[in-house]
């Protein structure tokens, strides 16, 4: 039995030592996890507000726009933007608002 159990503190620590060399730099453009998270439960439901006022206020203005002939400029501003940045804004922690 202390053939088993050295045998098996000798492949933990042979293990555990390589971790260092697997470890991953993250200067390959890596989100950090405080960028995540704060993407999660800052930016995401930030932008989801957004889209509904948005949507909301590009409602209530149709009639006016339609007058104008500014419905697609008022529809891109007030729904695409919030929308895309919201659904489509890539990755989990990358800040692509720029």
């Amino acid at each position: 039995m202390t053939k088993l159990a050295t045998f098996l503190l000798i492949c933990f620590l042979v293990l555990s030592l390589n971790s260092f060399v697997l470890a991953e730099d993250n200067s390959s453009g890596c989100p950090s996890m405080g960028a995540v998270v704060l993407d999660i439960l800052v930016h995401r439901p930030l932008g989801l507000c957004g889209t509904i006022l948005g949507a909301s206020a590009y409602a209530i203005s149709l009639p006016v726009t339609v007058h104008f002939q500014k419905r697609e400029e008022v529809s891109k501003i007030l729904v695409k933007e919030p929308y895309d940045y919201t659904f489509k804004h890539g990755p989990l922690g990358e800040n692509n608002s720029g």
